[in-house]
């Protein structure tokens, strides 16, 4: 097994629930008597901290039990949730943040901030604490205690059946005291994890919550009392030069004790491989089983096809052949449909790490804004989701910055104190649309104007509609602000915003009301992968065009309609205009058999002129290589049927050339 796949499954677990932790303590600020969100916290850090000892960050472990300590402390009534309290658990989370990433300890500033927190968050402790462990105690001196050592023995059918360790252990771990030896193992069984725990729970209550991996344990018992409160627990120090099995160490204590250990209940049924390095890969997608069932039974209704299409073929039987060709046919695009729906997410995925950044900006500018999202349950590809968080959080910052006003400001509008930051969802056929949108100060769009032709982008007297005034905040190099900010002054732009979203095949408009609001519209394809597409022939090159974007396609010879003077063409009694393939590619050879291709971006119409129309073909896309570096109005490529290659057209930047020329 290569423990590093577990590893990076705790980093993201973890990182999950950091946003988690984050969420909870703006709950908590609004509520601090909670008891559920003050159990939800403790939870939190208690879960990291079993599952952070276990894979070797034991600066993490340290740092948690002090910060869980607290809000035990705090379930207990010992304790009230101040807002020191709510600061000093979110330097905690950014800190702990800090420590994933820095497995080894080596980070100058994690040390130094490290000795400092753990110094605060001890010093916060209150002086009825003492009073608390004794309390603490005498609890568990009337129970039946026992301590058990179990081992762990972890192979890739964890990875393979999407196991949630971190939950796993947290259920284990809240059985009592516990002690993990942070480095695996290794014996004739292969390599293991040491956890040792003490609980009154009983066998039963180990076995309930290691439910999920006790294929992969051996669980003995090894003392009738608190192993942790006596001298003999030193004895498992594990030494790799004494080649001593820890097991054997367990045996030894529990028959000087005159206690019989249990015997090994669950035996690892899978050989486990030596521990190797291996990078982290970048994410996890979280799949529904019921996604799972359905990719199931196509593959077996596809194995089944398949040998109706061979026995058919070795008869020489053509019409059964045909008939489970098509069932291949249909087959395919249900399993496309289903590739598809495991790679879609929730936009929750993304609006849940907002949620601290505006409470923080918040705090930071002295303003007063609440978070609200509607249609968080709508899916994206997770690709998309992981591009679109740069420009959304960039969209959310001008608002928190540009848009709500302070609270006095808002007073003299007749306004609540408390501005409102919307993230808005809706799914409509393929499409996915996302509005960011803030109740403030809105686009003044005279202050706009006046500030581009200042800047030289637009000459004096030239007359814009509001939308081209909202378009001008989209180009590189032009700022609205009065001074830069800690908030929006980061060096990035709109115009980078635009360009990531255009990357993405996406689209973004602005409406805008002064004193009002502004709302950022954002359009996106729900996944980008594979799209159904329109094969043009121009120049003996195929090419693919987006389905989505093509209005209609006409076949009338072009010398009865076209003005090639001008680049206008007549439809439907209005000229709109046209641009040649070949003149992108640098040719100028024109058949006077060519099509046209009208094509539809932004409310605006014009048309490609190519040579062939070929049909209607589901492309999946591929990047293109360097060679087309230069070719900027192309953005993928698809292998065809009989092994040639369609170039994909990017349709925003046709409409840009053609917008301007």
């Amino acid at each position: 097994m290569d423990l590093g796949h577990l590893k990076r499954k705790f980093i993201n677990e973890a990182e999950a629930l950091l946003i988690n932790f984050d969420n909870t303590l703006i709950e908590l600020e609004k509520d601090n008597k909670n008891k559920a969100l003050i159990s939800e916290t403790f939870r939190i850090m208690h879960t990291i901290k079993g599952a952070s000892g276990m894979f070797g960050f034991e600066k993490i472990e340290e740092i948690t039990h002090e910060l869980e300590s607290l809000f035990d402390l705090v379930r207990e009534d010992l304790m009230e949730v101040t807002s020191e309290l709510i600061e000093l658990s979110y330097i905690t989370a950014d800190h702990i943040r800090s420590l994933l990433s820095d497995e080894l300890f080596e980070n100058e500033e994690n040390i130094s901030c490290h000795s400092a927190l753990l110094s605060n968050l001890k010093s916060f402790k209150p002086e009825s604490k003492h009073n608390y462990q004794v309390q603490n105690s005498v609890k568990q001196d009337v129970k039946k205690i026992a301590s058990w050592h179990i081992l762990f023995y972890p192979n890739d059918d964890i990875i393979t059946r999407a196991i949630n360790l971190v939950y796993t252990f947290q259920d284990l771990f809240l059985l009592g005291e516990y002690r993990i030896y942070n480095k695996p193992y290794q014996n004739g069984n292969g390599q293991f994890w040491s956890i040792f725990l003490t609980t009154d729970q009983g066998y039963s209550a180990i076995e309930e919550s290691l439910l999920f991996i006790m294929d992969y344990c051996k669980i003995y018992q090894i003392a009738s009392y608190n192993i942790f409160d006596s001298h003999e627990f030193e004895k498992f120090q594990y030494s790799q030069a004494e080649e001593r099995n820890i097991n054997d160490m367990a045996l030894e204590i529990a028959e000087n004790k005159g206690n019989e250990p249990q015997k090994v209940i669950f035996q690892p049924t899978k050989e486990i491989s030596k521990k190797t390095e291996q990078k982290y890969k970048t994410d996890h997608v979280h799949v529904d089983a019921a996604k799972l069932d359905s990719l199931m039974f196509l593959v077996s209704e596809l194995v089944t096809t398949k040998s109706e299409l061979l026995t058919a073929l070795n008869s020489y039987n053509i019409e059964k052949a045909l008939v489970a060709g098509e069932k291949i046919e249909k087959l395919s695009k249900l399993f496309n449909e289903n590739a598809l729906n495991l790679r879609l997410v929730s936009v929750t995925e993304m609006t849940e790490k907002f949620k601290r950044l505006i409470r923080d900006l918040a705090r930071q500018l002295g303003k007063k804004i609440d978070f609200v999202t509607i249609g968080n349950e709508t899916e994206l590809d997770k690709s998309i989701i992981d591009h679109i968080s740069e420009p959304v959080m960039h969209l959310i910052r001008n608002c928190i910055d540009h848009g709500i006003e302070m609270p006095e400001v808002r007073k003299t509008r007749r306004k609540d104190e408390t501005g409102v930051i919307k993230i808005e969802t809706v799914k409509s056929g393929n499409y996915v649309y996302i509005s960011i949108s803030d109740d403030g100060n809105g686009i003044d769009t005279e202050f706009v104007y006046n500030k581009a032709v200042e800047k030289g982008f637009i000459n004096p007297g030239i007359q814009l509609s509001e939308k081209e005034i909202f378009d001008l905040i989209f180009l590189p190099g032009f700022s609205t602000a009065q001074s830069l900010t800690n908030v929006s002054g980061r060096g990035v732009g709109m115009d980078i915003v635009l360009k990531k979203i255009q990357e993405i095949r996406g689209e973004i408009s602005i409406v805008s009301d002064k004193n009002s609001g502004t709302y950022f519209n954002i359009k996106l394809q729900q996944t980008i992968s594979i799209i159904d597409t329109l094969l043009v022939k121009a120049c003996d090159i195929t090419y693919a065009i987006p389905l989505d974007d093509i209005e209609s396609c006409i076949l009338e010879a072009h010398e009865n309609i076209m003005d090639k003077k001008n680049h206008l063409v007549k439809v439907n009694g209005d000229l709109v205009p046209f641009m040649y393939i070949e003149e992108l590619n640098g040719e100028k050879d024109k058949k006077e058999t060519d099509k046209l291709i009208l094509l539809k971006k932004h409310g605006k119409v014009f048309a490609l002129v190519v040579d062939l129309i070929i049909g209607e073909y589901q492309a999946v896309i591929k990047p293109i290589g360097t060679a087309f570096n230069n070719v900027k109005f192309l953005s993928g490529a698809s292998l065809l049927g009989d092994g040639s290659i369609a170039l994909l057209i990017d349709t925003e930047k046709l409409w840009q050339i053609n917008a301007g020329n």
